[in-house]
């Protein structure tokens, strides 16, 4: 069976899909696409917070509709790494990839990214408090779980749709890469492909990454 030689990488917000994509690119000399630089633009070039662009893009739309385009557009290409929440919808002969954590740790991670991250700033990423990004993080996984089974019937957040689903809770970027890396190999060569799980590993500790 000829498979495609593209991943795309969704998961919950803070569990590291930026980074995923980018050290699993490295590993394979992939071309890193990511629907959240194409988000970040379009909020830029538009003067909206991410709170604003979701509150609009529940009545309207075309704000979804560019950045559906682009990932449809990649459907026929080849060694490339996607980084979108909806990548595994629009390309579902891909190796889809899942990214799992723990919803405070991921308010942390987002936290200090907002603190760090110029563009995350630039976009209206709250980093005033943890309580404030708290909030953010769970009503934007609201409103996009609410718009995408509205607009597509599908749940981003359910896990069954994927090949690879790892816990990213107590693992670094580059272990996480490193598992995504071999789990895909792997694919490549398996003409029957059962979904897989990988959990938190023993004897990790938050404290030594986080």
């Amino acid at each position: 069976m000829q498979r495609k030689h593209i991943i795309t990488i969704s998961g919950k917000p803070g569990s590291g899909k930026s980074s995923t994509a980018d050290k699993v690119a490295e590993l394979l000399g992939y071309t890193r696409h990511s629907s959240g630089d194409m988000v970040r633009q379009v909020l830029k070039d538009s003067k909206m917070t991410l709170e604003e662009y979701n509150k609009k893009a529940t009545r309207d739309n075309s704000l979804d509709d560019k950045i559906d385009e682009e990932l449809r557009n990649l459907r026929n290409s080849r060694d490339i790494i996607v980084d979108s929440r909806l990548g595994f919808y629009w390309i579902p002969e891909s190796f889809k990839v899942y990214l799992d954590l723990d919803i405070d740790l991921a308010t942390v991670r987002i936290f200090k990214d907002a603190v760090s991250n110029t563009s995350r700033s630039l976009v209206g990423t709250s980093n005033n408090s943890l309580d404030e990004v708290s909030r953010q993080v769970r009503e934007r996984m609201m409103a996009e779980r609410s718009r995408f089974r509205r607009h597509y019937n599908v749940d981003l957040y359910d896990t069954n749709h994927f090949d690879f689903v790892i816990d990213t809770s107590r693992q670094n970027p580059q272990s996480v890469a490193i598992a995504v890396f071999d789990a895909y190999k792997n694919w490549l060569e398996t003409e029957v492909w059962e979904p897989k799980r990988e959990e938190v590993p023993l004897g990790y500790s938050f404290k030594n990454q986080y």
